[in-house]
């Protein structure tokens, strides 16, 4: 069976993204016999080599958004929802696996083969329901429709969690066609880090004797990104030399000034987007990862926390709870003073901390890249 894999455009920089397409095809390729990959597009290599030397790159000032540019998000338009498919649809392949439903609008270009879509999260079908303003806004719910069309279209669809999998059935009237394949953990998360603990505070600035909370992704609203400047007040506030360390982002003005209100610029590390050999080396350095979103489909960073060996904290939105188990500390509610409790907790309670440790590393394991591989192959089997 010959199998045409559609990744993201390497122009969107979503490192999970990313990491998921070229993950799956490196399974593929390795654990399943009877399925030949080829892959649409280039995967951003941010996320290609795992054991590569990839360096940071340069830390993020803060109040320093990128500005926007109307040209550069043409040109993208152009690429993703123009050119790509047309490249696409030239492609051979008996099925055509679009790893991202941002990118269903695929199906409305071809539509003469059997296809699939990994569906990530419902975002698209909540943007679009928000009431335009202007020509921009008009523009990017025309093209969200167009996406949402194409996802109705598919033949099948993978998703990671149960959680995702009813929201999608909600969303599709059914979930006859829903198979749910969790994601996997790569095993170099549970090696040693590429840069020693102590090498990389030194590296980034951060105390020796600093208790560093990490985040880590994006920090766009839905990832409550307030919570974690909070915890980090009222931590400081009671005596602890607490320390942000942010890994994959690019603080918003608001948020920066939100810091400088607090006091709390000496106290912040921003690395912003960086390789694997940083982000592995960050969750060594860190102390505990505080992950309060409103709403994730899956949530890499808690899984490649418990790989690692940190503890975690996360909100119970989404899948969360579904993919931390009991083997991190799950906030309800949207109240800073329970993310602080709990952050305490491990600070001041050792013997819990290597509790949740213990069972990070029990649980992690579980969630394997090969498995995900082998179960879409299967998925594949239905359809063809």
């Amino acid at each position: 069976m010959k199998v045409l894999l559609v990744p993201d455009l390497p122009l969107e920089r979503w490192p999970s993204m990313d990491r998921y397409a070229h993950r799956l095809a490196q399974g593929l390729d390795e654990h399943v016999r009877d399925v030949a990959v080829t892959v649409a597009g280039r995967i951003d290599p941010l996320t290609v080599d795992p054991t590569g030397d990839d360096a940071a790159l340069p830390a993020s000032g803060l109040g320093t958004s990128p500005p926007t540019s109307v040209w550069r998000e043409l040109r993208r338009y152009a690429a993703r929802y123009v050119a790509y498919p047309r490249h696409v649809r030239r492609l051979p392949g008996d099925v055509l696996h679009v790893l991202d439903h941002s990118y269903a609008h695929m199906l409305l270009a071809d539509s003469s083969r059997p296809t699939v879509i990994t569906v990530h999260d419902l975002l698209p079908a909540f943007s679009v329901k928000k009431t335009a303003r202007g020509v921009r806004e008009r523009l990017r719910n025309r093209l969200l429709n167009r996406v949402l069309t194409g996802l109705r279209r598919a033949d099948a669809y993978i998703v990671a969690t149960d959680w995702i999998k009813g929201e999608l059935a909600d969303f599709l009237g059914d979930d006859h066609r829903i198979h749910r394949v969790p994601y996997g953990v790569d095993e170099a998360f549970f090696g040693q880090s590429p840069v020693p603990r102590a090498e990389f505070r030194e590296r980034f600035g951060i105390p020796e004797a600093a208790f560093v909370i990490l985040h880590v992704g994006s920090v766009g609203p839905r990832k409550n990104l307030p919570i974690v400047i909070h915890t980090l007040a009222a931590l400081r506030t009671a005596g602890v030399p607490a320390w942000f360390l942010q890994v994959g982002g690019t603080l918003t003005n608001a948020q920066s000034a939100d810091i400088d209100a607090r006091g709390l610029q000496g106290s912040v590390t921003l690395v912003g987007a960086a390789g694997e050999d940083v982000l592995r080396s960050a969750y060594r350095a860190a102390d505990v990862l505080l992950f309060p979103s409103h709403y994730e489909g899956f949530g890499f960073p808690v899984l490649e926390a418990m790989a690692s060996g940190l503890p975690a904290v996360a909100s119970g939105a989404g899948a969360l709870p579904e993919v931390a188990g009991d083997a991190a500390v799950i906030v309800n509610g949207r109240e800073v003073e329970p993310y602080v409790a709990a952050v305490q907790q491990i600070l001041d309670n050792p013997s819990w901390r290597d509790q949740l440790v213990s069972r990070g590393l029990d649980r992690a394991p579980t969630f394997t890249w090969a498995a995900a591989a082998r179960d879409t192959a299967e998925v594949y089997r239905t359809i063809a």
